[in-house]
């Protein structure tokens, strides 16, 4: 029972942090990313994101696979905030690093709220 747990979570902290509006992430996708650490097949994570998204999740289907909606940030502007945090002057370098680990942190917690 805890296995279970552990995959819906774990698909859920995929779609949160991995996937927007352009980047959608397929079943497969999805499977691929997970085989490293919890063995499971297409059709279960698709059970799964019917679960997340029956209790209220707002994740959207689309042709290309499904994405977590209403993040405040795309994958390409996260990424374009850590890369100028490391690039910026005035701190160490693993000063920058320790900064840019902890910021991703947050912004893969950051969603939008809803007007």
């Amino acid at each position: 029972m805890q296995e279970k747990k552990f995959l819906i979570l774990l698909i859920l902290k995929i779609l949160e942090t991995e996937s927007d509006e352009q980047h959608p992430l397929s079943q497969s996708e999805i499977v691929r990313i997970i085989s490293g650490q919890y063995p499971c097949d297409r059709k279960t994570v698709g059970r799964n994101i019917r679960a997340l998204m029956t209790v209220g999740y707002p994740i959207q289907k689309t042709t290309k696979g499904y994405y977590l909606a209403g993040k405040m940030f795309t994958v390409e502007e996260k990424e374009f905030i850590l890369r100028a945090v490391r690039a910026a002057d005035g701190k160490s370098k693993e000063d920058k690093e320790e900064l840019a680990d902890r910021l991703a942190g947050v912004l893969r917690k950051i969603v939008r709220k809803t007007d």
